[in-house]
């Protein structure tokens, strides 16, 4: 059995004699209700509020009377945003408890939660965000290989369809993609336009790793929508654990979050689900974006900071800050690249002689003067703790 790597943190916090509450947040379909359910084995209250329709808060009170009776009390609700005043309500019973209760919050709407976790229950509650499957754990649960990883990406419960492509697609369609934005994100947030939201989602995906300004956006969309209103949607397709618009590295942070968002699609299999025909693989060039976008993907999901940088005809594909003091400026090339292809990686990191030179390569590659990362490397980080 596979174990992901936030189960033995979860599972050693809800050990502790008083532990605080603990939250998972994190995207579908990733194994969040799988540890859970291993976690409690029997013992605990488990109940998912992932309805149709929102839930009211009394259903939490019902579950916790419920659960107070037991020996060791643990109680586990899972999509917890879906109910209504959740926050409010937990704060009263978990303030008012006559004894321990191992209290375990999960779902898949980051900015609702954890807005409500801020603003009601602070100091009481602990954080553990959940990413998707990084491809060291793709590979030892599914055997899937790098380039399975790259185009498929790694939702587990649409791997038994990869053969099947159009059926895999549909998976990835309905059992992910309108979950998050049906649920998730529409059902929880003001949307005035929800066909616009979709319709962004499409070119999002059909734009990989690609920089490309809101006014570009704007234009490849039927409802084209206020340039505020996409920056909201897109901020909302971040939260949702689909689509982040990474900024161009600048010391001045005006400049920053005045440039150009590139778009990074949080797993390829988002990606590879809308392509057209979805039974012939990639071509070349095309899959040249689905190898940085996963690179890009897996630093934003491993919590590096992740930008990008250009000036004029120079571009560098990634600038990462890591959890341990890295600075990395990196290049992503499906072979051992020209020097004048790194034109600009040297001349960014002679501009800011702190960020490292690095490549990392499809292909086996070498530069005597440049750090090389290895692909498999780089696609199985995770969150360092």
């Amino acid at each position: 059995m596979i174990e992901r790597s936030f189960k033995p943190l979860l599972a050693s916090r809800l050990t502790e004699t008083s532990p605080l509450i603990q939250v998972l947040v994190g995207p579908r379909q990733v194994g969040k209700t799988t540890a859970i359910r291993q976690i409690l084995d029997r013992r605990g209250l488990y109940f998912t509020a992932d309805s149709p329709v929102p839930l009211d808060s009394q259903e939490i009170e019902r579950l916790w009377e419920q659960v107070s009776g037991m020996h060791d009390p643990v109680l586990a609700i899972d999509e917890i945003q879906k109910i209504r005043g959740w926050s409010e309500t937990v704060k009263k019973l978990w303030d008012t408890k006559s004894k321990p209760i191992r209290l375990l919050l999960s779902g898949s709407a980051a900015i609702s939660i954890e807005k409500d976790l801020r603003e009601s229950l602070a100091g009481r509650y602990e954080l553990i965000r959940v990413e998707h499957w990084n491809f060291s754990e793709a590979h030892r649960a599914f055997a899937l290989t790098i380039d399975e990883f790259l185009e498929f990406g790694c939702y587990p419960g649409s791997i038994p369809f990869i053969k099947d492509r159009e059926r895999w697609s549909s998976y990835i369609k309905d059992s992910i993609v309108e979950p998050a934005i049906g649920r998730d994100i529409l059902q929880l947030h003001p949307i005035e336009n929800p066909a616009l939201l979709r319709q962004l989602f499409s070119v999002c995906v059909g734009h990989p790793s690609q920089v490309i300004s809101l006014n570009k956006l704007q234009g490849q969309l039927q409802d084209r929508g206020a340039l505020s209103t996409l920056q909201n949607y897109l901020d909302l397709l971040g939260l949702g654990f689909l689509v982040s618009g990474i900024q161009k590295y600048s010391q001045n942070a005006i400049r920053t979050r005045q440039s150009p968002a590139k778009l990074i699609v949080h797993d390829n299999a988002l990606i590879r689900a809308f392509e057209r025909p979805v039974g012939s693989r990639p071509k070349p060039a095309r899959f040249g974006f689905y190898l940085e976008n996963a690179v890009a993907a897996r630093f934003i999901e491993a919590g590096w900071d992740t930008f990008y940088w250009k000036d004029r005809d120079l571009e560098v594909d990634l600038v990462v800050l890591g959890p341990h003091g890295e600075k990395w400026a990196i290049e992503v090339k499906m072979s051992s690249p020209s020097d004048q292809e790194l034109r600009g990686l040297t001349q960014f990191c002679r501009r800011h002689p702190e960020f490292e030179p690095c490549l990392v390569c499809y292909q086996a590659c070498s530069k005597s003067d440049i750090r090389i990362l290895e692909l498999d490397t780089i696609l199985s980080l995770h969150r360092w703790r």
